[in-house]
């Protein structure tokens, strides 16, 4: 079987088992929040520009088959196109075995298989765009001419680069990694308009988050900016650890020291390709890394954060082994087989878990039950749902009316919305401060208004366990819980939920925009 043919079984087989993952398990805190993004239509959100919002508006029909496998679509759909693009990179690279190597190792990473390419986040959508610049600046850095091919490639980075940046505004460090490579090995280009024409036409496509930002105070990059703020926070040597052991796991244990040597190797010009290319794709990738490692010495970094970045090296570590590895053109290396071995673990792991584990992985006891557990972000919804429902319309035939729920930040309050709220015809409002509730600051103004005087409930999670009499106390006449609700998995409890009545609401000190 040729080279081409074996990356199209490849992206099938991927394809399938991605399928798989995604309708196996429940949505993640993050993806559930970015399902809300598709309901109002921006140019950009309160913490990413717009990219992942209409993927998942186009995924499920415009909303219209709003199931969770459909919402994670765009994602298995976009990782498909990253293990084609990846290929073409590494055949332009070196040569066909070089491409299917790296179409391996992407598909064998956790953070390029199950986080950018079965959950649905802004990353799905920007690894398009990031191995679309790659490839386009391979091309344009093949030969060290100025001509009309080059500066057409330079002209296709530009565009992707555009729409990279209205996917996550960690694409703009491409830029960074292409002006570093010119100004060290290339200043010529700076004499060309292609350059400042394909700069443009980026700023071009992101102008309109630019706007928005212009016309909301910058408030996502004010918000950012304190998370990777390193003057406000002192050496923490716990959060340094916590960003490491992400990045061995996310690109995979196995692979991360073969990682670390093409790296070292590829400094030492010593991989079988140009060294204008090898230089030019360090250039793309370690900046972030860099960064991002430097930041945590200080500040959390989420180790997802470098993820696009690794995308430079996966094509290293691909010529690495394609010299190491050279007898074996119709076999794989063992290195990527225990990889491989790993990840079909872990997924099928994952879901057991997930959905089978006895009970709770955290916390036992009642008050605080499930917490620390991160698997039942992805479980026990639809329980949550069937045992309120009924709680719901008992209550309708009392003296107490609702129609909505009150929740205090954008986590739990995804959740809530997508498996509660909305299934059963009730408005989820968010009332806190902007930096707790993030887009449902702009989403509460799309919901049927709470009024003075009205009930609302307030679903309180035991291991996300907070008192909502203190919560919002100032909010309500009177506050009191009313049921708990135990969710079991396996036939344990895993997790509780309080469903507090919260009587006549007094009004929103946090935002205006609620009480219309």
């Amino acid at each position: 079987m040729n080279f081409r043919n074996r990356i199209f079984l490849l992206i099938a087989l991927a394809t399938l088992l991605r399928m798989l993952l995604a309708y196996s398990i429940g949505l993640g805190n993050d993806e559930v929040y970015y399902r809300m993004y598709a309901q109002s239509m921006q140019w950009n959100y309160f913490d990413h520009p717009p990219m992942v919002g209409w993927l998942i508006r186009l995924s499920t029909f415009n909303l219209q088959i709003d199931e969770v496998f459909f919402i994670r679509l765009g994602a298995i759909v976009c990782s498909a196109v990253a293990t084609w693009l990846i290929y073409v990179c590494g055949k332009h690279l070196k040569d066909e075995q070089t491409g299917f190597l790296a179409a391996l190792i992407y598909n064998f990473t956790i953070y390029g298989s199950i986080i950018a390419g079965t959950f649905i986040l802004p990353d799905s959508p920007q690894m398009v765009c990031w191995l679309a610049c790659l490839y386009s600046l391979l091309r344009f850095n093949k030969t060290d001419q100025i001509n009309a091919c080059n500066k057409r490639n330079l002209l296709y980075f530009g565009f992707f680069a555009g729409l990279g940046m209205l996917c996550k505004i960690h694409t703009a460090f491409l830029w960074f990694g292409l002006f570093g490579y010119l100004l060290f090995y290339a200043r010529n280009w700076f004499k060309q308009p292609a350059l400042y024409i394909s700069g443009c036409i980026t700023l071009l496509f992101f102008w309109p988050v630019i706007q928005w930002n212009i016309d909301h105070h910058f408030i996502t990059y004010t918000f950012h900016s304190k998370r990777v703020d390193v003057a406000s926070g002192g050496f923490s040597l716990l959060s340094f650890s916590r960003f490491m052991l992400g990045q061995l796991i996310y690109t995979s244990p196995i692979l991360f020291p073969a990682f670390i040597k093409a790296s070292y190797k590829a400094i030492q010009s010593k991989l079988d390709i140009q060294p204008a290319q090898t230089k030019l794709l360090l250039w793309c990738s370690l900046p972030l890394i860099i960064l991002a490692t430097l930041v945590s010495l200080f500040k959390e970094v989420l180790p997802h954060w470098t993820g696009p970045a690794y995308s430079g090296i996966i094509l290293l570590t691909a010529v690495y082994f394609s010299q190491k590895y050279s007898h074996l053109t119709l076999q794989i290396p063992k290195v990527i087989l225990g990889a491989a071995t790993l990840l079909i673990t872990i997924i099928f792991a994952g879901i057991g878990v997930i959905n089978n584990y006895p009970g709770t992985l955290g916390e036992k006891n009642e008050g605080t039950l499930g917490k620390g557990d991160f698997t039942l972000d992805m479980y026990g919804w639809e329980q949550l749902r069937t045992q309120f429902s009924e709680i719901s319309i008992a209550d309708a035939k009392t003296t107490f009316k609702a129609a909505h729920i009150i929740s205090n930040n954008w986590f739990p309050a995804a959740h809530l919305d997508y498996y509660v709220a909305m299934p059963l015809h009730l408005d989820l409002i968010a009332l806190g401060p902007i930096d707790k509730i993030h887009q449902y600051e702009w989403l509460n103004t799309h919901r049927k208004p709470l009024k003075i005087g009205e009930n609302a409930y307030s679903i309180v999670l035991s291991d996300q366990n907070s008192d909502p009499k203190i919560t919002y106390g100032a909010l309500f006449e009177q506050i009191y819980l009313s049921h708990t609700i135990t969710i079991s998995r396996n036939n344990k409890a895993c997790r509780k939920a309080y469903v507090y009545r919260l009587i006549h609401f007094k009004g929103n000190p946090y935002s205006a925009e609620v009480i219309r």
